[in-house]
Order: structure tokens, then sequence, then C-alpha cells
């Protein structure tokens, strides 16, 4: 007997407003796992660092560098 076949014979006698909670646990449940497999699939912020070491925008003086940005925005 499968895990669904034993959870049906366990709840197929539960009264109505037992069954609408353990459907809103199960909803829960499946959210959560949906938004763990999101999280597996994103790239970290983390896992850009260390992305433009060899970047000619971003080679040289920091504070140039940092100049030159904030002029372009005037």
């Amino acid at each position: 007997m499968t895990t669904a076949e034993k959870l049906y014979k366990v709840v197929e006698n539960l009264p109505e407003s037992v069954l609408a909670e353990l459907l809103d646990f199960a909803e829960f449940l499946r959210g959560k796992m949906n938004v763990k497999q999101i999280y597996l699939n994103k790239e970290l912020l983390i896992d850009l660092a260390g992305g433009l070491e060899n970047s000619a925008t971003f080679a040289g003086d920091p504070l140039v560098i940092q100049k030159r940005l904030r002029d372009e925005w005037n």
C-alpha cells in the first residue's frame, strides 16, 4: 500500500472541518517545498562576488572609478 493510499484510509471518515484543516496543512507543505526549490535554483548574490576583478570598467583606482560613475549621473 502506498503512502497516499494509507493517508486516504486514515482521513476518509474524518469530519469535514478536520479535512479542511488537513488540506490547508498539505497546501502549506507544498508551498514550502516550492519555495525551497525556487531558492535552490536561484543564483545567490554571493555567487557573483569577484565577478568583476578582470573587468576593464572597474580596473584601476577605486576613487577614480567612483568619481567616474558619480559624474555619469550629472
